[in-house]
């Protein structure tokens, strides 16, 4: 009889156990469960590809052999993912070979916050990001600082331990692109020294005022813009022309690589609503000190507006020209006129920002500080704001 009741007293012990058991995994596995550290199941590593089912490209890129190329300032991806980690390659498409000082620098935004800033300076390297659980969204931001006349990089390979594909973040419903100079780069933005050498390291696009006005507008925007680069000459120092830095040889490329290769645009997939053209401080190092100079300047303008249609059909192209040297602005009201006349095109639109720069605020070769750029940001988006819903947020007038 001992022997029947000890048997029994085993059994309840072993079911008493299995119940436990069972009721701490429904516990765990419950999505309702207020537990801090919540555990699920079937969690898994997966790898994707920067391929646009994935990923929404930011600017203009270039996808080839598993890796999603981006040179311009403030190309890059956004994607959304819910896990645990992530673990994100990037690559220098030089394979690290670029001179010092000239590398790609980039910036991860994990929520809109900066996680990362850092300079590429080698071949590949592996980045680690915390998400915030398997079932809160994370929104990773990966773009690049620098301009695409020094360095590309490229993403290859996302890993993310979570248990849902990674996916685009939407589209935004104002898509803006920016032609510019070093200004629009964010050249030297981050250099205390105003007497400073410049580096990719202080460059900084997302100081700048075209990063601004498309944050304050809610935008998705493209930048192509070349420190140095004009429409007819780029800067010159000696009186002699300089035209080979000028944007309208570059305007249609999606990417400069490693080795002078360049890819093409495709804009026939990639439209926008405006272009804001701010060039004409380069060429004034030309061109201003001649009758001839400002006229030829005039034509070329002129010119590089009919290429720019030729591109974006139905976009409003706003040409707009900074206080830092505006010498050439005149010359960029007559442009316009003369090519809306030609063209009978008017949806083209010209005016001024101002950077309003003080003795404060003046980076690297007298370039406009970061509270510079954002005041001429803030007036920008305003110019913008008019366009498109023709209304002045400040005055309050239709």
């Amino acid at each position: 009889m001992k022997k029947i009741f000890r048997f029994i007293r085993i059994c309840l012990l072993w079911f008493l156990l299995l119940f436990l058991c069972i009721a701490l995994y429904l516990y765990a596995t419950d999505d309702s469960s207020s537990s801090p550290i919540p555990v699920f199941t079937n969690p898994s590593l997966a790898v994707y590809s920067a391929e646009k089912e994935n990923v929404k490209p930011l600017g203009r890129t270039y996808y080839e052999n598993g890796v999603r190329y981006f040179s311009h300032s403030g190309s890059g991806v956004e994607f959304i993912c819910k896990g645990e980690y992530a673990m994100i390659t990037l690559v220098d498409d030089s394979g690290g070979n670029y001179l010092g000082g000239h590398e790609p620098r980039f910036a991860i935004y994990k929520n809109g916050m900066l996680i990362t800033d850092s300079i590429l300076t080698e071949g590949e390297k592996i980045f680690h990001i915390t998400l915030d659980g398997y079932n809160t969204e994370t929104t990773v931001r990966i773009i690049k600082l620098s301009e695409a006349q020094y360095s590309a990089m490229g993403i290859g390979d996302i890993a993310v331990y979570g248990k849902e594909r990674i996916r685009p973040t939407e589209e935004k419903n104002i898509k803006i692109e920016f032609i510019g100079d070093s200004i629009t780069c964010g050249y030297g933005i981050d250099e205390a020294d105003p007497y400073g050498y410049f580096s990719t390291a202080t460059e900084n696009f997302t100081k700048s005022y075209a990063y601004i006005a498309a944050e304050n507008l809610d935008a998705d925007y493209s930048a192509v813009c070349f420190s140095g680069f004009g429409v007819y000459s780029g800067y010159t120092s000696d009186g002699r022309i300089n035209a080979e830095d000028t944007l309208p040889l570059y305007y249609d490329k999606a990417c400069l690589l490693y080795g002078g290769r360049e890819i093409l645009w495709d804009f026939s997939e990639n439209h926008s609503d405006i272009i804001v053209i701010n060039l004409g401080t380069n060429d004034a190092s030309y061109c201003s000190k001649s009758a001839s100079g400002r006229q030829e300047f005039t034509r070329r303008y002129a010119d590089f507006i009919s290429q720019v249609r030729q591109y974006n059909p139905y976009a409003h192209i706003l040409c707009v020209l900074g206080d830092m040297n505006n010498s050439m602005y005149s010359c960029i009201e007559q442009a316009v006129k003369n090519y809306s006349e030609a063209s009978f095109d008017n949806n083209v639109s010209v005016t001024t920002i101002a950077y309003k720069m003080g003795e404060n605020d003046i980076v690297i070769d007298g370039h406009p500080g970061y509270m510079s750029n954002l005041s001429a940001a803030n007036e920008l988006t305003e110019k913008i704001r008019e366009l498109i819903y023709g209304y002045n947020y400040n005055q309050g007038e239709n």
